[in-house]
């Protein structure tokens, strides 16, 4: 009698809906051929990884009009074949809320400062971002809020880390469209390390142009300027440390099948740097 009735029990809960999230599996992986010429130990050719990358993402309905997302993305060294090289393994590792009202986000997550502003200055496959003197790519031990006032999309980050201070960095930020025309502002409150930054893009009779300008409270400045024109990206950055300002460029060709082969050097006035490289999504 105790059988059947854990054995109904069991077939109950089977048969009873369960919402399971959707996971999705994508990544890209992109390896190369660099050239690194100049400095101290001199030129070389050497097969390089380009932040290849294997992702995990998936979202549940809450109902009301909400729903759960969470994203792991980690790190792949292409050149190698493995995933825990040297640097960092796990570039984003996020759970989420959202819905109408915006979304809210915790963990490693791509950052204020980047999202307004730092995406119009490094638009580049590798060797872009020399202007970024203050810009934080991807945060760790982070809460991230979007939300929509007006016709302004804004977005808050606050950055709690394990040892430090209650809060250690909070930021805000905003973007806005006007026509062809986007710009984002922001601002972080870093303790003597404040950042502002303010960003913009237009285009323009077949030219995409972009960029702008980073100022850090204790340290060096930037700013930085793209354009792009028949597929042809080119860019110049520079930071007020005495140091030379970088010139950059790339060029990609779509190959079909999320496969792309891309070219893309740098100079700083001293040295020079390429890559040739094939990448491909999935």
């Amino acid at each position: 009698m105790q059988k059947k009735l854990i054995a109904a029990a069991v077939a109950g809960a089977l048969a009873t809906p369960v919402a399971i999230a959707d996971v999705a599996v994508s990544g890209s992986i992109r390896t190369g051929v660099e050239y690194l010429g100049g400095g101290a130990a001199g030129s070389k050719w050497q097969v390089s990884d380009n932040f290849s990358r294997l992702r995990f993402k998936a979202s549940s309905d809450l109902g009301n009009g909400q729903s759960a997302y969470m994203g792991y993305e980690f790190r792949v060294h292409s050149d190698t074949g493995h995933i825990n090289g040297s640097g960092p393994t796990q570039r984003l590792s996020y759970v989420g809320i959202k819905g109408d009202w915006g979304s809210l986000s915790l963990g490693s997550q791509w950052s204020t400062l980047f999202n307004t502003v730092g995406s119009f200055i490094d638009k580049s496959n590798r060797y872009g971002g020399t202007a970024n003197t203050c810009i934080q790519y991807r945060m760790k031990d982070s809460v991230y809020l979007t939300t929509s006032i007006g016709g302004f999309s804004v977005s808050a980050d606050a950055q709690m880390y394990d040892g430090g201070d209650d809060l250690d960095r909070a930021t805000i930020g905003t973007n806005i469209s006007i026509g062809g025309a986007s710009i984002g502002a922001a601002w972080q409150n870093h303790g003597a390390n404040d950042c502002t930054g303010i960003g913009a893009s237009l285009a323009l009779a077949g030219v995409s142009l972009s960029g702008g300008y980073v100022e850090q409270q204790s340290g060096a400045n930037g700013f930085g300027i793209n354009a792009k024109i028949a597929g042809v990206w080119l860019d110049y950055e520079e930071r007020d440390d005495g140091s030379d300002g970088v010139i950059t460029g790339h060029y990609g060709i779509g190959l079909g099948g999320g496969a792309k082969a891309i070219i893309e050097m740098s100079n700083d006035g001293t040295d020079t740097k390429g890559i040739g490289m094939l990448r491909m999504d999935f």
